[in-house]
């Protein structure tokens, strides 16, 4: 996995992801989630169409939590945190994560990739070209794909 690059990847099953400017109303997220229930992410851009961070389903499940329960009944959170979610008016308010760790480049090699979902418990990242762009996402189905084509031969 050290050698495969994420370009070589990140394109076999096509996109779970789309990209709207991070100034969206909170709405739009929720509308789209709506409209494309298969959908992994949703990435926020900025006014250059630079990556500025993703709304993803747990974001989304703590969100309709707290609206409906107002938090209780479940474990602790940081009051900033609680703030944040119930607050949150536009799809960069309910974001959470860094987006320098919720992406990768197409020359990033495999193992970088799934070290980054795994480190932010993620099963979809950004794939960026070197502006900061969004050129498409990688999943975890993807890399599970590739492991079952070439990943065994590699182990042995």
């Amino acid at each position: 996995m050290n050698k495969t690059l994420v370009a070589e990847v990140y394109r076999l099953h096509g996109s779970a992801s789309v990209s709207i400017p991070a100034d969206s109303p909170l709405e739009d997220v929720i509308g789209a989630f709506i409209r494309e229930p298969s959908l992994c992410g949703i990435f926020l851009i900025d006014s250059k169409q630079r990556f500025v961070g993703m709304v993803t389903r747990v974001d989304l499940i703590r969100w309709a939590h707290f609206n409906l329960t107002g938090g209780k009944e479940r474990h602790k959170i940081p009051v900033s945190e609680f703030f944040r979610i119930v607050d949150a008016r536009k799809a960069k308010d309910l974001a959470s994560g860094d987006p320098r760790v919720l992406s990768v480049k197409e020359s990033d090699n495999l193992k970088a990739a799934l070290d980054k979902m795994l480190d932010q418990e993620e099963d979809v990242i950004a794939v960026l070209d070197s502006e900061g762009r969004v050129l498409g996402d990688l999943r975890l189905s993807e890399i599970l794909c590739w492991v079952l084509t070439h990943g065994r031969r590699i182990a042995k």
